[in-house]
Protein backbone atom coordinates (compact mmCIF):
# COMPACT_ATOMS: atom_id res chain seq x y z
CA UNK A 1 0.00 0.00 0.00
CA UNK A 2 1.28 3.56 -0.98
CA UNK A 3 2.27 5.66 2.29
CA UNK A 4 0.62 8.80 2.15
CA UNK A 5 3.26 10.76 2.04
CA UNK A 6 4.82 9.08 -1.25
CA UNK A 7 6.47 11.74 -3.39
CA UNK A 8 4.43 10.54 -6.53
CA UNK A 9 1.43 9.75 -4.65
CA UNK A 10 1.53 13.93 -3.41
CA UNK A 11 2.00 15.10 -6.79
CA UNK A 12 -0.74 12.81 -8.32
CA UNK A 13 -2.98 14.04 -5.98
CA UNK A 14 -2.19 17.62 -6.29
CA UNK A 15 -2.47 16.74 -10.14
CA UNK A 16 -5.60 14.99 -9.70
CA UNK A 17 -7.39 17.95 -7.21
CA UNK A 18 -6.39 20.76 -10.16
CA UNK A 19 -6.70 18.85 -13.22
CA UNK A 20 -2.80 20.33 -14.06
CA UNK A 21 0.03 18.60 -14.94
CA UNK A 22 2.34 21.32 -15.90
CA UNK A 23 4.64 22.25 -12.96
CA UNK A 24 6.65 25.08 -13.90
CA UNK A 25 9.79 23.54 -14.29
CA UNK A 26 11.55 20.44 -12.16
CA UNK A 27 12.82 22.81 -9.40
CA UNK A 28 10.83 21.22 -6.69
CA UNK A 29 11.03 17.64 -7.72
CA UNK A 30 14.00 16.46 -5.69
CA UNK A 31 13.64 17.96 -2.60
CA UNK A 32 10.65 16.62 -2.52
CA UNK A 33 11.19 13.44 -3.40
CA UNK A 34 14.53 13.28 -0.63
CA UNK A 35 11.64 15.04 2.01
CA UNK A 36 8.89 11.69 1.38
CA UNK A 37 12.31 9.86 2.01
CA UNK A 38 12.29 11.31 5.22
CA UNK A 39 8.72 12.17 6.68
CA UNK A 40 8.35 8.24 6.37
CA UNK A 41 11.69 6.92 7.44
CA UNK A 42 13.14 9.54 9.50
CA UNK A 43 10.14 12.13 10.89
CA UNK A 44 8.29 9.51 13.62
CA UNK A 45 4.63 11.34 12.97
CA UNK A 46 1.59 10.64 14.69
CA UNK A 47 -1.27 9.43 12.60
CA UNK A 48 -2.68 13.08 12.83
CA UNK A 49 0.54 14.54 12.04
CA UNK A 50 0.46 12.03 8.40
CA UNK A 51 -2.56 13.94 7.86
CA UNK A 52 -1.57 17.04 8.67
CA UNK A 53 1.88 17.04 6.61
CA UNK A 54 -0.43 15.26 4.13
CA UNK A 55 -2.90 18.56 3.35
CA UNK A 56 0.23 20.76 3.63
CA UNK A 57 2.64 18.82 0.83
CA UNK A 58 -0.60 18.37 -1.23
CA UNK A 59 -1.79 22.33 -0.60
CA UNK A 60 1.92 23.09 -1.76
CA UNK A 61 1.79 21.18 -4.82
CA UNK A 62 -1.59 22.39 -5.86
CA UNK A 63 -0.24 25.78 -5.68
CA UNK A 64 2.62 25.62 -7.91
CA UNK A 65 0.33 23.83 -10.13
CA UNK A 66 -1.91 26.68 -10.48
CA UNK A 67 0.80 29.18 -10.66
CA UNK A 68 2.08 28.24 -13.49
CA UNK A 69 -1.24 27.55 -15.18
CA UNK A 70 -2.56 31.21 -13.80
CA UNK A 71 0.94 32.37 -15.66
CA UNK A 72 -0.51 30.83 -19.08
CA UNK A 73 -4.11 32.45 -17.97
CA UNK A 74 -2.48 36.01 -17.30
CA UNK A 75 0.08 36.82 -19.23
CA UNK A 76 0.02 40.25 -17.79
CA UNK A 77 1.53 38.68 -14.97
CA UNK A 78 4.72 37.90 -16.61
CA UNK A 79 4.99 42.18 -17.05
CA UNK A 80 4.91 42.95 -13.47
CA UNK A 81 7.95 44.77 -11.87
CA UNK A 82 9.00 44.40 -8.53
CA UNK A 83 10.51 47.81 -7.12
CA UNK A 84 12.62 48.40 -4.36
CA UNK A 85 10.95 46.00 -1.32
CA UNK A 86 12.03 45.63 1.97
CA UNK A 87 12.95 42.66 3.54
CA UNK A 88 12.81 42.36 7.03
CA UNK A 89 15.53 39.52 8.05
CA UNK A 90 18.30 38.91 11.25
CA UNK A 91 17.97 36.45 14.13
CA UNK A 92 14.46 35.04 14.62
CA UNK A 93 12.63 36.19 17.87
CA UNK A 94 14.26 39.52 17.86
CA UNK A 95 10.81 41.34 16.66
CA UNK A 96 11.03 40.82 13.04
CA UNK A 97 7.80 39.98 12.85
CA UNK A 98 6.62 42.92 14.76
CA UNK A 99 9.24 45.22 12.93
CA UNK A 100 6.81 43.13 9.53
CA UNK A 101 3.81 43.78 10.37
CA UNK A 102 4.89 47.85 11.27
CA UNK A 103 5.64 48.10 8.12
CA UNK A 104 2.34 46.19 6.33
CA UNK A 105 0.70 48.34 8.53
CA UNK A 106 1.27 51.36 6.15
CA UNK A 107 -1.03 51.57 3.68
CA UNK A 108 1.62 52.29 1.08
CA UNK A 109 2.92 49.08 1.28
CA UNK A 110 1.66 45.22 0.38
CA UNK A 111 2.48 42.13 2.57
CA UNK A 112 1.17 39.12 1.63
CA UNK A 113 -1.12 37.58 3.64
CA UNK A 114 -1.32 33.99 4.41
CA UNK A 115 -4.72 33.09 2.71
CA UNK A 116 -2.97 34.38 -0.55
CA UNK A 117 -0.01 32.79 -0.12
CA UNK A 118 -1.55 29.20 0.83
CA UNK A 119 -4.31 29.86 -2.12
CA UNK A 120 -2.61 31.97 -4.84
CA UNK A 121 -4.78 31.26 -7.64
CA UNK A 122 -6.35 33.14 -8.98
CA UNK A 123 -4.21 36.68 -8.71
CA UNK A 124 -5.95 38.04 -5.26
CA UNK A 125 -8.24 41.40 -6.03
CA UNK A 126 -8.37 44.35 -4.50
CA UNK A 127 -12.11 45.29 -4.48
CA UNK A 128 -12.33 41.50 -2.59
CA UNK A 129 -9.41 41.36 -0.86
CA UNK A 130 -11.02 41.74 2.63
CA UNK A 131 -13.95 39.10 1.39
CA UNK A 132 -12.28 36.50 -1.10
CA UNK A 133 -13.73 32.68 0.05
CA UNK A 134 -9.80 31.36 0.29
CA UNK A 135 -9.92 33.59 3.70
CA UNK A 136 -11.66 30.97 5.89
CA UNK A 137 -10.51 27.84 3.53
CA UNK A 138 -7.13 28.75 4.97
CA UNK A 139 -8.66 29.49 8.24
CA UNK A 140 -10.05 25.87 8.31
CA UNK A 141 -6.22 24.69 7.22
CA UNK A 142 -4.59 26.04 9.80
CA UNK A 143 -7.02 24.65 12.41
CA UNK A 144 -6.84 21.59 10.93
CA UNK A 145 -3.04 21.66 11.33
CA UNK A 146 -2.95 22.77 15.03
CA UNK A 147 -1.36 26.30 13.98
CA UNK A 148 -4.33 28.19 15.73
CA UNK A 149 -4.00 26.37 18.94
CA UNK A 150 -3.39 28.92 22.16
CA UNK A 151 0.39 27.23 22.43
CA UNK A 152 0.87 28.24 18.90
CA UNK A 153 -0.74 31.55 19.22
CA UNK A 154 1.53 32.87 22.27
CA UNK A 155 4.97 32.28 20.05
CA UNK A 156 3.43 33.07 16.55
CA UNK A 157 0.13 35.25 15.82
CA UNK A 158 -1.08 32.69 12.65
CA UNK A 159 -4.23 34.39 11.30
CA UNK A 160 -5.38 33.71 7.19
CA UNK A 161 -5.28 37.97 7.08
CA UNK A 162 -1.95 38.30 8.89
CA UNK A 163 1.51 39.57 6.79
CA UNK A 164 3.17 36.15 6.78
CA UNK A 165 7.12 34.87 5.95
CA UNK A 166 8.53 34.25 2.63
CA UNK A 167 9.47 31.07 3.48
CA UNK A 168 5.37 29.81 2.98
CA UNK A 169 5.97 31.21 -0.49
CA UNK A 170 9.01 28.78 -0.96
CA UNK A 171 6.51 26.08 -0.11
CA UNK A 172 5.57 25.72 -3.55
CA UNK A 173 9.12 25.74 -4.45
CA UNK A 174 9.47 22.62 -1.92
CA UNK A 175 12.54 23.86 -0.69
CA UNK A 176 11.62 26.10 2.61
CA UNK A 177 12.67 26.09 6.12
CA UNK A 178 9.31 25.32 7.52
CA UNK A 179 9.60 21.67 7.02
CA UNK A 180 12.81 21.03 9.01
CA UNK A 181 11.19 23.42 11.74
CA UNK A 182 7.79 21.35 11.89
CA UNK A 183 9.51 17.60 11.26
CA UNK A 184 12.48 15.62 11.66
CA UNK A 185 13.92 15.57 7.83
CA UNK A 186 17.47 14.96 8.47
CA UNK A 187 18.55 14.51 4.66
CA UNK A 188 16.14 16.97 3.54
CA UNK A 189 18.09 19.88 6.02
CA UNK A 190 21.12 19.04 4.23
CA UNK A 191 19.65 19.44 1.10
CA UNK A 192 18.12 22.69 1.90
CA UNK A 193 21.36 24.37 3.38
CA UNK A 194 23.33 23.22 0.86
CA UNK A 195 21.66 23.76 -2.33
CA UNK A 196 22.08 26.97 -4.82
CA UNK A 197 18.70 28.91 -3.56
CA UNK A 198 18.81 31.64 -6.04
CA UNK A 199 15.99 29.99 -8.28
CA UNK A 200 13.70 29.65 -5.09
CA UNK A 201 14.43 33.38 -4.97
CA UNK A 202 13.21 33.87 -8.35
CA UNK A 203 10.42 31.49 -7.99
CA UNK A 204 9.50 33.67 -5.50
CA UNK A 205 9.61 36.87 -7.36
CA UNK A 206 7.13 35.43 -9.93
CA UNK A 207 4.82 35.03 -7.09
CA UNK A 208 4.92 37.96 -6.21
CA UNK A 209 4.06 39.27 -10.14
CA UNK A 210 0.96 37.09 -9.67
CA UNK A 211 -0.21 38.58 -6.26
CA UNK A 212 0.43 41.87 -7.26
CA UNK A 213 -0.98 41.52 -10.55
CA UNK A 214 -4.51 42.83 -9.61
CA UNK A 215 -3.82 44.34 -6.12
CA UNK A 216 -0.34 46.45 -6.12
CA UNK A 217 0.59 48.88 -3.73
CA UNK A 218 4.02 50.94 -3.83
CA UNK A 219 6.21 48.35 -2.78
CA UNK A 220 6.18 45.00 -1.20
CA UNK A 221 7.23 44.25 2.72
CA UNK A 222 8.40 40.72 3.04
CA UNK A 223 9.90 38.98 6.05
CA UNK A 224 12.19 35.87 6.97
CA UNK A 225 15.24 35.52 9.39
CA UNK A 226 16.14 32.41 6.75
CA UNK A 227 17.35 35.36 4.09
CA UNK A 228 20.10 35.44 6.36
CA UNK A 229 21.16 32.29 4.94
CA UNK A 230 20.78 33.14 1.44
CA UNK A 231 21.17 36.66 1.58
CA UNK A 232 23.77 37.15 -1.55
CA UNK A 233 21.02 35.18 -3.22
CA UNK A 234 18.71 37.66 -2.38
CA UNK A 235 20.58 40.91 -3.22
CA UNK A 236 21.47 39.48 -6.56
CA UNK A 237 17.96 38.33 -7.39
CA UNK A 238 16.05 41.59 -5.66
CA UNK A 239 18.60 44.37 -6.98
CA UNK A 240 16.85 47.35 -5.47
CA UNK A 241 15.73 45.54 -2.58
CA UNK A 242 16.78 47.13 1.16
CA UNK A 243 17.49 44.58 3.61
CA UNK A 244 16.50 45.32 7.58
CA UNK A 245 18.64 42.96 9.70
CA UNK A 246 16.73 42.65 13.42
CA UNK A 247 19.69 42.17 16.52
CA UNK A 248 18.46 40.74 20.32
CA UNK A 249 20.21 38.88 22.59
CA UNK A 250 21.11 35.70 21.24
CA UNK A 251 20.34 34.47 24.93
CA UNK A 252 16.86 35.19 24.44
CA UNK A 253 16.32 34.53 21.01
CA UNK A 254 18.08 30.64 20.93
CA UNK A 255 15.57 29.86 24.46
CA UNK A 256 12.40 31.51 22.44
CA UNK A 257 13.45 29.62 19.30
CA UNK A 258 14.20 26.18 21.04
CA UNK A 259 10.61 26.62 22.35
CA UNK A 260 8.92 27.64 19.40
CA UNK A 261 10.38 24.63 17.40
CA UNK A 262 9.42 22.21 19.92
CA UNK A 263 6.05 23.40 19.75
CA UNK A 264 6.09 23.14 16.14
CA UNK A 265 7.41 19.45 16.45
CA UNK A 266 4.51 18.38 19.01
CA UNK A 267 1.75 19.65 15.96
CA UNK A 268 2.64 16.33 14.19
CA UNK A 269 4.67 13.95 16.32
CA UNK A 270 4.63 12.98 19.88
CA UNK A 271 8.63 12.45 20.09
CA UNK A 272 10.56 15.91 20.01
CA UNK A 273 14.70 16.19 19.91
CA UNK A 274 16.19 17.18 23.24
CA UNK A 275 18.33 20.25 23.23
CA UNK A 276 18.13 23.24 21.01
CA UNK A 277 17.55 21.48 17.83
CA UNK A 278 21.23 23.29 16.82
CA UNK A 279 20.23 26.70 16.54
CA UNK A 280 23.31 28.03 18.69
CA UNK A 281 25.53 27.12 15.36
CA UNK A 282 23.15 27.78 12.38
CA UNK A 283 22.09 31.15 13.53
CA UNK A 284 25.58 32.46 14.42
CA UNK A 285 26.40 30.66 10.80
CA UNK A 286 23.53 32.62 9.47
CA UNK A 287 24.47 36.11 10.93
CA UNK A 288 28.00 35.58 9.54
CA UNK A 289 26.67 35.30 5.76
CA UNK A 290 24.11 37.96 6.33
CA UNK A 291 27.31 40.37 7.92
CA UNK A 292 29.47 39.21 4.73
CA UNK A 293 26.45 40.70 1.83
CA UNK A 294 26.19 43.53 4.27
CA UNK A 295 29.59 44.59 4.29
CA UNK A 296 29.52 44.54 0.29
CA UNK A 297 26.56 46.17 -0.05
CA UNK A 298 26.07 48.69 3.24
CA UNK A 299 23.47 51.16 1.86
CA UNK A 300 21.34 48.67 1.61
CA UNK A 301 21.15 47.46 5.22
CA UNK A 302 19.34 48.90 8.05
CA UNK A 303 20.19 47.21 11.75
CA UNK A 304 16.86 47.23 13.71
CA UNK A 305 17.81 46.49 17.38
CA UNK A 306 14.75 44.75 19.79
CA UNK A 307 15.80 46.89 22.66
CA UNK A 308 15.28 50.29 20.48
CA UNK A 309 12.25 49.11 17.98
CA UNK A 310 10.27 48.12 21.15
CA UNK A 311 11.09 51.51 23.16
CA UNK A 312 10.10 53.67 20.22
CA UNK A 313 8.59 52.02 16.86
CA UNK A 314 7.75 54.68 14.98
CA UNK A 315 10.69 56.23 15.38
CA UNK A 316 12.80 53.43 14.57
CA UNK A 317 10.48 52.47 11.23
CA UNK A 318 11.14 56.66 10.19
CA UNK A 319 14.99 55.75 10.56
CA UNK A 320 14.50 52.75 8.39
CA UNK A 321 12.60 54.39 5.87
CA UNK A 322 15.08 57.26 5.80
CA UNK A 323 17.64 54.80 4.70
CA UNK A 324 16.05 53.54 2.64
CA UNK A 325 14.53 56.95 0.46
CA UNK A 326 10.96 55.97 1.48
CA UNK A 327 8.30 58.99 2.71
CA UNK A 328 7.06 58.43 5.81
CA UNK A 329 3.77 61.22 5.66
CA UNK A 330 2.12 61.85 9.21
CA UNK A 331 -1.04 59.97 7.48
CA UNK A 332 0.75 57.33 7.11
CA UNK A 333 2.79 56.99 10.52
CA UNK A 334 -1.15 57.55 11.85
CA UNK A 335 -2.49 53.97 10.60
CA UNK A 336 0.80 52.43 11.72
CA UNK A 337 -0.11 53.70 15.24
CA UNK A 338 -3.79 52.48 15.07
CA UNK A 339 -1.92 49.27 14.41
CA UNK A 340 -0.27 49.02 17.37
CA UNK A 341 -2.78 50.38 19.64
CA UNK A 342 -5.00 47.50 18.27
CA UNK A 343 -2.15 45.02 18.46
CA UNK A 344 -1.11 45.76 21.93
CA UNK A 345 -4.75 45.18 22.98
CA UNK A 346 -4.96 42.10 21.78
CA UNK A 347 -1.62 40.74 22.73
CA UNK A 348 -2.93 41.88 26.34
CA UNK A 349 -5.60 39.13 25.95
CA UNK A 350 -3.72 36.72 24.21
CA UNK A 351 -1.70 33.43 25.33
CA UNK A 352 1.91 34.04 26.44
CA UNK A 353 5.31 32.30 25.50
CA UNK A 354 7.25 30.94 28.14
CA UNK A 355 10.44 29.46 28.03
CA UNK A 356 14.09 29.16 29.98
CA UNK A 357 17.39 28.55 28.81
CA UNK A 358 18.18 25.63 30.81
CA UNK A 359 15.02 23.20 29.24
CA UNK A 360 17.29 23.67 26.25
CA UNK A 361 20.63 22.51 27.53
CA UNK A 362 21.42 26.59 26.92
CA UNK A 363 23.84 28.79 29.40
CA UNK A 364 25.34 32.19 28.71
CA UNK A 365 29.04 30.63 28.76
CA UNK A 366 28.40 28.70 25.30
CA UNK A 367 26.08 31.27 23.51
CA UNK A 368 28.93 33.76 24.27
CA UNK A 369 31.70 31.80 23.34
CA UNK A 370 29.98 31.47 19.82
CA UNK A 371 28.48 34.08 19.37
CA UNK A 372 30.30 36.72 21.27
CA UNK A 373 31.36 38.02 17.41
CA UNK A 374 27.83 38.85 16.82
CA UNK A 375 27.27 40.38 19.73
CA UNK A 376 30.41 42.89 19.20
CA UNK A 377 30.00 43.69 15.47
CA UNK A 378 26.22 44.32 15.88
CA UNK A 379 26.73 46.41 18.99
CA UNK A 380 23.81 44.49 20.56
CA UNK A 381 22.89 45.26 24.12
CA UNK A 382 22.19 42.00 26.79
CA UNK A 383 19.31 41.31 28.17
CA UNK A 384 20.22 39.69 31.44
CA UNK A 385 19.82 40.08 35.29
CA UNK A 386 23.22 41.52 37.11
Amino acid sequence: MTHPLDAEDLMRAAEDATGLADWGGELFREPLEVLSHDLIVHADLNARGIERARRRLVDNLKGRLCLAEDRKRFPGVAEETVVKPIFVAGLPRAGSTFFHNLLAADPANRSPRLWEIMFPSPPPQEATYGSDARIEACRAALDFEGFLSPAMQGIHPYGAERPEECNFLWEMSLLTVNYPAWWNVPNYAKLLYSIDMKPVYEEQKRALQHLQHRFKRDRWVLKTPAHDWWMRDLVEVFPDAGVVLCHRDPAKVLASLSSNLAVNYSLFSDATPAGSFGMLERQSQSMRRAAQVRDDHPDRFFDAHYLDVQADPLREMGRCYARFGVAFTPERAAAVAAWMAADREAHAKGPRHSYSMEAFDLDYASIDSVMGGYIRDFNVRLERAA
